[in-house]
């Protein structure tokens, strides 16, 4: 696998524990957006209009393509998540979900965090992110 797609897949697991905000800010930036002042003083608009403002947020809501991109990261991270056991667990808690490490993954080993040594430490991690890239779509031959 290319290191850049590694380094790709880590920067979304770095920012996995911040994605519900990242979902609700930009949910908030549809639902209020920031309109120009209108500065056209008794210019040309019906004041009598329909106005469909839900209709059309509910719409960008669902078809918004930032937010159903987080939301789909966020719905892999779960999964891969969901398969993996204790170790791996652990080892992608403290490398990437920590907002200050306190361990590397050689340091995890020796002070007895994990069951497994450190080359297999190495390979739950790089499968764990192989896993990660392949449901994003980001995994090349």
């Amino acid at each position: 696998m290319k290191r850049s797609t590694i380094r790709t897949v880590e920067d979304i697991l770095r920012d996995y524990p911040k994605i519900d905000k990242y979902i609700e800010q930009c949910e908030q930036e549809l639902r209020y957006p920031v309109t120009p002042v209108d500065e056209n003083v008794g210019g040309g608009r019906a004041q009598n209009g329909f106005n469909d403002s839900t209709e059309r947020l509910i719409i960008t809501l669902d078809e918004d393509k930032r937010i159903n991109a987080l939301k789909k990261q966020r719905q892999v991270i779960d999964d891969c998540l969901d398969e993996v056991g204790p170790d791996t667990q652990a080892i992608i808690d403290e490398q990437y979900f920590r907002k200050y490490p306190r361990y590397t993954l050689t340091g995890m080993v020796e002070n007895n965090m994990l069951s497994v040594g450190k080359s297999r430490a190495y390979k739950l991690k790089n499968l764990f992110i192989k896993k990660c890239a392949k449901g994003l779509g980001l995994y090349d031959l």
